[in-house]
């Protein structure tokens, strides 16, 4: 049995090196896959649902954002339109005044000429 010469490479491709740089990309790929199947087979059963529970409780504890309370929610309704009244009351008084100002330079400047 004869053997043949391997054909001849592009100058500057070295296939070792090629090799070398493409498998740890192939293997991070890989475990990458890997892992997410593994995750998301554990996420799918009781033990998955009782993480995604307690992760629930942790916020809503953390945040405050559990039972909407009837009681909480009409004072906060109550509160936000004492405010918008409030702002509301400011935004007429900022308007009178700007118009007092204005009729004041107007006074100055008829008076000046």
């Amino acid at each position: 049995m004869t053997q043949t010469p391997m054909p001849p490479m592009p100058p500057g491709l070295d296939p070792n090196l090629v090799f070398n740089e493409v498998v740890p990309i192939v293997a991070a790929v890989v475990v990458i896959l890997v892992v997410a199947v593994a995750l998301r087979g554990i996420l799918r059963t009781p033990v998955g649902e009782a993480i995604a529970e307690r992760i629930r409780t942790r916020a809503q504890r953390r945040w405050g954002t559990g039972g909407d309370d009837p009681e909480r929610v009409t004072a906060l309704e109550a509160q936000v339109s004492h405010l918008q009244g409030q702002v509301s009351e400011l935004a007429e008084r900022i308007d009178f005044a700007e118009r007092m100002l204005a009729e004041r330079r107007e006074r100055k400047l008829g008076a000046g000429q």
